[in-house]
């Protein structure tokens, strides 16, 4: 597969984090924003959101210390 140009990427800031709204997901929604103000509900299920809960602190440590 071909990579994607720059001007096809878009950055995204997590802006909140909370539980899912939605009965029948077990997990999380994350509402990203881009630069541009455009808004994105991410609905993560359980284990993946520990998953990357891991990853995060594995990359935190690295750059800030234990």
């Amino acid at each position: 597969m071909a990579e994607k140009s720059d001007k096809d990427t878009h950055e995204f800031m997590v802006t909140a984090v909370e539980p899912a709204r939605d009965d029948k997901l077990d997990g999380v929604a994350l509402t990203l924003v881009d630069v541009r103000g455009g808004r994105v509900r991410l609905h993560m299920h359980t284990d993946i959101a520990k998953m990357l809960r891991s990853r995060i602190s594995t990359e935190l440590s690295k750059t800030m210390g234990p």
